[in-house]
């Protein structure tokens, strides 16, 4: 397994565990999902509460915890696993059942699997499972879905998570410790909306 990288070095977040000295304050600064950078993370990590922020402060925040890094737990996953620094895929052709890769440093690489992680642009329109009459009645910004309470859209029913959810709840929706809040306010809003049917 290789994991090619664009920039000279990975950025590995650490400024957490250079806090925990301080004990009770580090937990101030940091929440437990980890998302952002000191202080910011608090906010972060309080999705309805970022909601109520205004539009330029919400995308502020959005950049300064979205920075390209890698989590420092994940170094421990990565041993014997080759990083190679300052190279881009240049081509990509299947060959024999394989993948043959031309690299920026003139090399070549043979897999059977790759994944490119170049950036993920969210654009709900180009969904195919939602048909063109959902589609007309969605409310968007920028090719996010804009949603109200419990990640529900402008469609009564249809809810979105992760990064399509991250124009209206902030960040945190495009990574995996948003899981418990996301399951929560979905459970809140489909449990309250049983008892009423009932």
């Amino acid at each position: 397994m290789e994991v090619l990288i664009r920039k000279p070095r990975v950025h590995w977040l650490g400024w957490k565990d250079r806090l925990r000295p301080l004990g009770p304050a580090s937990h101030l600064l940091f929440s437990p999902t980890d998302v952002g950078p000191a202080g910011i993370s608090r906010l972060v990590a309080a999705p309805d509460l970022l909601r109520k922020f205004p539009r330029t402060l919400r995308t502020r925040l959005r950049i300064l915890s979205t920075r390209p890094a890698g989590a420092r737990w994940l170094r421990d996953r990565l041993n014997g696993v080759r990083l190679s620094t300052r190279t881009t895929v240049t081509s990509a052709l299947p060959v024999n059942g394989h993948i043959k890769l031309a690299l920026s440093d003139n090399t070549t690489r043979r897999a059977d699997h790759v994944i490119l992680g170049t950036g993920y642009r969210v654009d709900v329109a180009r969904y195919r499972f939602l048909g063109p009459g959902i589609l007309q009645q969605l409310r968007t910004v920028d090719g996010f879905p804009v949603l109200g309470p419990a990640l529900e859209s402008s469609i009564p029913g249809l809810h979105f998570l992760g990064a399509p959810a991250a124009w209206s709840y902030g960040p945190l929706m495009c990574f995996v410790s948003v899981t418990k809040y996301a399951a929560d306010a979905l459970l809140r809003h489909f449990s309250v909306r049983t008892r009423v049917a009932a």
